[in-house]
């Protein structure tokens, strides 16, 4: 195997398992020919493709997510890796400027392709997908705490808001969202990401209507 076939399959694996690096770190792989770099939750990979210096952004372990998120050229492996930053930031900008205000939760809602990428990379539990499966099933009927309880095989409804909070902060965490202080009203933070609360009355029990940005996600990710 030549070292052009080597640099052509380190360009389409998953990078080696070691500690990443501070983000505007480049190094030289083990493998010849290949340059690796990190950006934010992204491992980057460049090499001669062809004659053509082309650099690829992929899943950062430890996620078991794979696939290739971007790609860009350069005259460099450097070029081609500062092109893809560029990229991966005006694309970032770009998701930003088109999330929707949901009045409900005074929170921007991500767009699909963003959830998309959140679930798939976001270590959520058995529990948590179980739940947001059940969730998004629902569609505008929504579930009751209770009910997420059940599906994800609690007994407790404190249990359960304490796990879908969770999935809440994974998946903001991941896309680099803040809830801010007045969308977290009772406590419910990272949550109102995912659904808004449908309050009937006192003695009827709180509904939650799952996004549906999120449920087009969860159809296709999960």
């Amino acid at each position: 195997m030549t070292e052009k076939d080597i640099a052509s399959r380190a360009l389409a694996v998953i990078a080696p398992k070691r500690k990443p690096r501070p983000a505007q770190q480049v190094r030289r792989a083990d493998v010849v020919g290949i340059v690796e770099a990190d950006h934010d939750k992204y491992q980057i990979k460049a090499g001669q493709l062809g004659g053509v210096f082309v650099a690829r952004a992929f899943p950062k372990p430890p996620t078991k997510a794979q696939g290739l998120i971007a790609e860009a050229e350069g005259d460099t492996e450097e070029a081609a890796i500062a092109a893809l930053r560029a990229k991966i930031e005006a694309r970032d900008v770009q998701r930003k400027a088109v999330r929707r205000w949901d009045e409900h939760t005074e929170v921007s809602v991500p767009n699909e392709e963003e959830f998309v990428e959140a679930l798939r990379q976001t270590p959520l539990s058995r529990p948590q997908i179980a739940m947001l499966k059940a969730h998004a099933f629902a569609r505008d009927e929504g579930l009751t705490m209770s009910q997420m309880a059940r599906a994800a095989g609690y007994r407790s409804r404190g249990t359960a808001a304490r796990v879908f909070r969770k999935a809440g902060d994974l998946i903001a965490d991941y896309l680099g969202i803040e809830v801010g202080e007045e969308a977290s009203r009772d406590s419910e933070g990272a949550a109102l990401l995912l659904a808004f609360k449908d309050i009937q009355g006192e003695d009827v029990p709180t509904v939650w209507v799952m996004h549906q940005e999120l449920r087009d996600a969860i159809h296709r990710a999960l």
